[in-house]
């Protein structure tokens, strides 16, 4: 696994990333010569007019709220080792803002795979279109659009609609459900799964990339009617009348609303009745897998050292969505790795604890607001990390692996004590 991982690093490094450079070399020298092209913004001005929440999706060019905002409090368990950088501050006890469900009605509308991204006619990108804080990076992956010198001789992103003159037409309503060609689990379950549920009370058709098999499972759990959502491949489609949400943002995933609450409830009580009677281990370790960019040099050590306390390894990629359920929803206590999988805490009892290991300069504290919504006993190990360490594998660069090590010692002692409680 670890060769594999290496070769395809190097893969990445010696020719994906070349061609990649090349292709849009290529497309840039193409505009430098091609007449017209619009340039492109992101649309943050535009106002849409807001409606009330009737049941159904909003007339075009409104919006309305169907989950209004809401806050609480986090909490900083008496056990938890905080990091010593900057991100100490996202846990210790604070007030979180969880966002609004919003539904939005747009028009005439180009939609993308990669990042989900809505682009008007005129070249405006609509704000809630995109997953995260707005990088220019994110148009690379948007073949017609391409950089072109701007006036102080910085590339500047320039749109050829008539590029896309063969796109196919989708006319009627659809709620789009997909945020990502190649949907990250925890912003799939938290981000997207309210507003599925949402359209299938609704009856209100959908849209989607091609779905995952774990999708389709998880979806299958939803009690969606036949026929609702339409699967189309990841190529880009123009849409007459495309409903969208803040939600497609990630807001929410970073920000957990209470919400979420009743429609996990909803979902697990549906695989209990598909899956009665399959067993899993009280108290679980989630392990990453070794191809994943953040790795624990000593888990085998890890894995053993805990054994004493009952406690059983899993990798939740290994396991089926329900078994994924039922493992969390059927545990008390649960040691995880930071990762995806940790939103499978939605399915947890209310007096489950939670053990989350995490090495220093991560910040991104998505899985302490959401096991603070949900009221759990959770407790954060940050393992330090040198300076040369946080400088030389950034956290968020793409493709940017990093190993550590686990103080087992303290891990082994916080066990002892949450077990003993």
């Amino acid at each position: 696994m670890r060769l594999s991982r290496s070769l395809h690093g190097l893969w990445r490094k010696a020719v994906r990333g070349p061609l990649k450079t090349l292709r849009a070399r290529l497309r840039s020298a193409a505009a430098a010569r091609a007449k017209g092209g619009l340039p492109v913004s992101v649309d943050w001005e535009t106002e849409l007019a807001v409606v009330p929440f009737e049941g159904r999706l909003p007339p075009p060019h409104a919006q309305c709220s169907v989950i209004e905002a809401t806050r609480y409090p986090t909490r900083l368990h008496p056990l938890t080792v905080n990091s010593t950088t900057t991100e100490a501050m996202h846990y210790v006890p604070h007030t979180v803002d969880a966002p609004a469900m919003t539904l939005e009605h747009l028009v005439d509308q180009y939609w993308f795979p990669k990042l989900g991204l809505l682009v008007s006619q005129e070249a405006r990108v609509w704000r809630h279109s995109f997953l995260g804080p707005f990088r220019e990076g994110f148009l690379s992956s948007v073949k017609e659009i391409v950089d072109r010198p701007g006036p102080d001789g910085a590339p500047a992103p320039v749109f050829f609609p008539e590029r896309l003159a063969g796109a196919p037409r989708i006319a009627e309503e659809r709620l789009l459900i997909a945020n990502s060609e190649k949907p990250n689990y925890g912003h799939y379950l938290l981000d997207m799964v309210p507003l599925i549920h949402l359209g299938a009370r609704m009856r209100a058709p959908m849209l989607t990339w091609t779905l995952k098999p774990w999708q389709r499972s998880l979806i299958d759990r939803l009690n969606v009617p036949p026929g609702l959502i339409r699967e189309i491949r990841p190529h880009p489609v123009f849409l007459e009348h495309a409903i969208v949400s803040n939600r497609h943002s990630g807001i929410s995933s970073q920000n957990a609303h209470p919400q979420q609450k009743d429609v996990f409830a909803a979902i697990l009580a549906n695989v209990r009745k598909a899956a009665p009677g399959l067993e899993t281990p009280k108290r679980v370790l989630v392990c990453r897998s070794l191809a994943n960019s953040r790795n624990i040099v000593n888990r085998a050590e890890m894995i053993e050292a805990l054994k004493p306390f009952g406690i059983v390894a899993v990798q939740p990629e290994k396991l089926s969505f329900d078994e994924q359920a039922l493992t969390f929803a059927n545990a008390d206590v649960i040691v995880c790795e930071f990762g995806a999988a940790t939103v499978n805490a939605l399915f947890c009892r209310p007096d489950a604890k939670v053990v989350e290991i995490i090495a220093e300069g991560q910040h991104d504290p998505w899985s302490s607001h959401l096991l603070a919504m949900l009221g759990l006993e959770h407790v954060v190990l940050f393992q330090p990390q040198t300076e040369d360490a946080l400088a030389n594998a950034p956290r968020h660069m793409k493709d940017s692996p990093f190993s550590y090590a686990v103080d087992l010692a303290k891990l082994v002692e916080t066990v002892r004590a949450l077990t003993a409680a």
